[in-house]
């Protein structure tokens, strides 16, 4: 069976053909969407001057994700094990065994309606839907659904990209204080480092492309933002500390202040006036009284 993401990829377009020619499908096919959403299509070659861009994860886990877009009123069509799951949710979930050719198989049935809804919101589901969205490709998507939501999921709900920005922010700042735990009992460090590394990490994609992605995708799409640019080292001795690199942890604990300012830098050109981005500590104990 293969498993590097070119070949899965080709896969997962035939199979989702083939899936839209069966029951309960083919009846409703002129009215779905089917999308790719893992693996990712490969980059294109780049010139030598040109800016550089994001990379997925090189290997990925032989399983292809894929979702089935329907409106309320088509699936009132439905089998009724689908149907209900759906239209009450949402979303409805079938798994698909790997067989000898091809990979175990993912599809999440869901209202284009449901997706809209999530589309007004910024919590971190949210800005993970949106990020699928703006990468995930078609496979059969004859009423150019995924343009449409891929266009909604680029506009933000009035003050959503401060307030998201802001959350990320004061739990970094708020983690970096256990760090300390890198010099004394690294395993107690592996909370507070993911929780710094993941809230910094949100926020470089955030303030670059207003979305991120989903936990194992973080690092590698998060490279080439120029918050990203600027963690790189800093998240290498992060991880080292967590697996006992004594030299590496108290880098990561001494340099933890110096990342934070450079990481408030950058959020200066957009919210230079923020109590939240000047003095974070203060601005959450005043906001929590």
């Amino acid at each position: 069976m293969a498993t590097d993401p070119e070949t899965l990829r080709l896969q997962a377009h035939e199979w989702g053909r083939l899936l839209l020619v069966r029951a309960p499908w083919e009846p409703l096919s002129e009215r779905l969407s089917l999308i790719l959403v893992a693996p990712k299509a490969a980059q294109p070659e780049l010139e030598e001057d040109a800016p550089p861009v994001m990379y997925a994860l090189e290997q990925a886990p032989p399983r292809i994700t894929m979702w089935l877009l329907i409106d309320r009123a088509s699936a009132q069509g439905l089998p009724e094990s689908i149907r209900h799951s759906v239209l009450t949710d949402g979303i409805a979930i079938e798994r698909h065994a790997a067989t000898v050719d091809t990979p175990a198989v993912d599809v999440l049935v869901r209202t284009v309606e449901a997706i809209e809804q999530r589309l007004q919101g910024m919590r971190r589901g949210d800005l993970e839907l949106r990020w699928t969205l703006q990468h995930a490709e078609p496979v059969a998507d004859r009423m150019h659904r995924l343009d449409q939501l891929g266009g909604q999921s680029r506009l933000l709900p009035p003050d959503g990209l401060e307030r998201a920005i802001r959350t990320l922010w004061l739990e970094a700042n708020s983690a970096v204080q256990s760090l300390w735990t890198l010099e004394t009992v690294p395993a107690h460090a592996l909370v507070p480092a993911g929780e710094v590394a993941g809230s910094l990490l949100r926020l470089a994609c955030l303030i670059d492309h207003g979305a991120h992605p989903t936990a194992e995708l973080l690092r590698s799409e998060a490279a080439q933002t120029r918050i990203g640019l600027r963690l790189g080292a800093w998240l290498d001795d992060v991880g080292a500390g967590v697996g006992g690199d004594d030299a590496a942890g108290r880098r990561a604990t001494n340099a933890g202040e110096q990342v934070l300012e450079e990481v408030r830098q950058v959020l200066r050109e957009r919210y230079a006036d923020r109590a939240w981005l000047r003095d974070p500590a203060v601005y959450e104990l005043r906001t929590r009284r």
